[in-house]
């Protein structure tokens, strides 16, 4: 319990609005040590995974709350997603929606977390892992700067997950930039909410990710809204 109290008072530093501290800590229980659970979902999914480092699944960690979350959204036909890495996410929502047509966008070359890190393995890895288990005519891969994809796009996408950039202010960018692309009725998954890389509390993802959530309460359904270490935000329906 000394993360689920480390994570509370680090929300309460950067003046998180008591509805949202509300929802975290209603969907905190719930998945409470799960990492058991996500390992078995882990095990059913990424046969045969090329990884750069095995002891790094981040995502991977939270394959029982995504399952949970996700188990009664239907129709989800294109999806987008900032940050690749090795292709766990993408090989996940493939799976999860087989009917869906996924676009990865990724630089592969990191960013301020990331040192020592030879990103040229990591790429071929995404390549491989993608062809092996989803094949690449359901994905289209991106290697430019989430920037430069939105400022290309004209698409809209019923489902997008955002794990990229964890500065603030990128993440504040690519939340809105994603929100304008999402279609009425589609679903934004932001990863790496309790996530505190940042000596400066405020640089980390949830600063922005709380920002958004308030100044967009209107068109956001609300009694959809989940926030645990990812954030679910459904957009309402016109």
């Amino acid at each position: 319990m000394s993360k689920f109290f480390k994570n509370l008072y680090h929300l309460i530093l950067i003046n998180t609005k008591f509805f949202i501290i509300l929802k975290f800590i209603y969907n905190f229980l719930p998945n409470y040590k799960t990492k058991s659970k996500s390992k078995i979902i882990e095990n059913e999914i990424y046969n045969d995974f090329k990884s750069y480092n095995e002891k790094e699944k981040w995502f991977c960690n939270n394959l029982f709350f995504l399952n949970n979350q996700l188990k009664k959204i239907k129709n989800i036909r294109n999806i987008l997603e900032i940050g690749s890495y090795e292709g766990r996410s993408c090989i996940y929502f493939g799976k999860k929606f087989i009917d869906a047509k996924i676009t990865c966008v990724d630089t592969w070359s990191g960013s301020d977390e990331h040192l020592n890190i030879k990103f040229q393995e990591i790429e071929s890895n995404f390549d491989k892992n993608i062809l092996n288990h989803l094949g690449n005519d359901r994905v289209k891969k991106h290697k430019i700067s989430s920037d430069v994809f939105f400022e290309k796009n004209n698409k809209f996408f019923d489902l997008i997950y955002i794990d990229g950039d964890h500065q603030t202010d990128q993440v504040k960018k690519d939340i809105n930039n994603a929100w304008r692309n999402l279609n009425d009725g589609g679903y934004l998954i932001l990863d790496d909410y309790t996530w505190w890389w940042y000596n400066d509390l405020n640089k980390n993802p949830a600063s922005a990710i709380n920002n958004f959530i308030y100044n967009n309460i209107n068109s956001i359904d609300v009694k959809n809204l989940i926030i645990w270490k990812q954030v679910l935000i459904k957009k309402k329906s016109l």
